[in-house]
């Protein structure tokens, strides 16, 4: 229908039409013809039809709501007060018999015998590689001491043992190396 070529009637057809609808014989037609009133119903009903009602609940669905609302705003309250309690929470954990540090390190025993022996013969000693050698293991024998005070009495950390186990094994390696240039 939007798609139809739109026309525009001229003045003179609208003149006519005007003077047709003005024409006696009309307009005695239209007072002879009978008038009706129609019941009062179908006025109630075409106000009705012109103004919607606002719907009203009920008083016990107005309880309904309500006891919907108290119920998400406890539920909210409830979950947000789980989320803020503490737990408490223990394991038990096993050492490693291997892991723990054993009472005798015969490593600062043989780097003191080492030391004793460069007093008497300091000709080997003052040899570059064997300062070297021991200027590594006193940085080692640092970080042993290092690892020793931070693992503590109670050796809880296996990453610190591990550790220490690989600074003590570079330890003996360099005391190796170090009596074989005695």
């Amino acid at each position: 229908m939007y798609n139809l070529p739109e026309y525009e009637p001229s003045d003179e057809v609208w003149n006519k039409i005007n003077t047709e609808l003005n024409n006696d014989i009309l307009r005695k037609g239209i007072s002879q013809l009978p008038e009706y009133e129609p019941d009062g119903r179908i006025w109630e009903n075409i106000e009705a039809d012109l103004n919607p009602k606002i719907v009203k609940l009920k008083p016990w669905r107005w309880v309904a709501v309500a006891a919907s609302i108290v119920l998400v705003i406890g539920l909210g309250f409830y979950l947000n007060y789980q989320k803020t309690q503490p737990t408490i929470a223990y394991s038990e954990q096993k050492m490693d018999s291997q892991l723990l540090l054993q009472p005798s390190d015969n490593s600062d025993a043989d780097y003191e015998t080492i030391v004793a022996f460069c007093k008497e013969q300091t000709y080997v000693c003052e040899n570059p590689e064997f300062r070297s050698l021991k200027v590594e293991l006193d940085d080692l024998q640092a970080a042993s001491a290092q690892l020793k005070e931070a693992i503590g009495e109670y050796n809880t950390e296996p990453k610190l043992m591990a550790q220490l186990a690989q600074v003590e094994l570079q330890k003996s390696e360099i005391l190796k190396k170090m009596t074989t240039k005695i």
